[in-house]
C-alpha cells in the first residue's frame, strides 16, 4: 500500500507535476482493496508510484473532480484530468491502461 496523501499535499502536485496518478478509496471497501493490489502489482511491474486518498472525508475533492465510486484511479496530466477508472477488471487492463497514460513520460 502506498502512503496516504493529504488532500492538500494531492491538489498541489496535481498542479505542478507532470503527471499524477491517485488512487482514490474507502477502507471498508473490499474491491479497494483488491484493486490497491492490482494496482501495486502493475505499479511494481511498470516502475511507477501512485498517491492514495481516503475519500471518505473528502467531500471538496469528489465533487471538484466528480468522483462517483470507489475505487477510483484519477490519472492527470499537466494538472488536467485526463482518465478515471472505476472498473479495474484485471491487471493486463492495467498494466495497458498505465502503458498508455504513461507513454509520454
Amino acid at each position: 500500500m502506498m502512503k496516504e496523501s493529504r488532500v492538500q499535499d494531492i491538489t498541489s502536485r496535481i498542479q505542478s507535476e507532470e503527471t499524477l496518478i491517485i488512487f482514490g478509496y474507502a477502507p471498508i471497501c473490499a474491491n479497494c482493496q483488491i484493486a490497491e493490489r492490482m494496482l501495486d502489482v502493475v505499479a511494481e511491474l511498470r516502475n511507477f508510484s501512485y498517491a492514495s486518498i481516503d475519500l471518505n472525508y473528502q467531500k471538496d475533492f469528489i465533487e471538484t473532480y466528480e468522483i462517483r465510486s470507489t475505487p477510483a484511479l484519477l490519472l492527470f496530466k499537466n494538472g488536467e484530468l485526463t482518465k478515471e477508472i472505476y472498473a479495474f477488471q484485471s491487471v493486463p487492463y492495467l498494466t495497458e491502461v498505465m502503458d498508455e497514460f504513461l507513454v509520454d513520460e
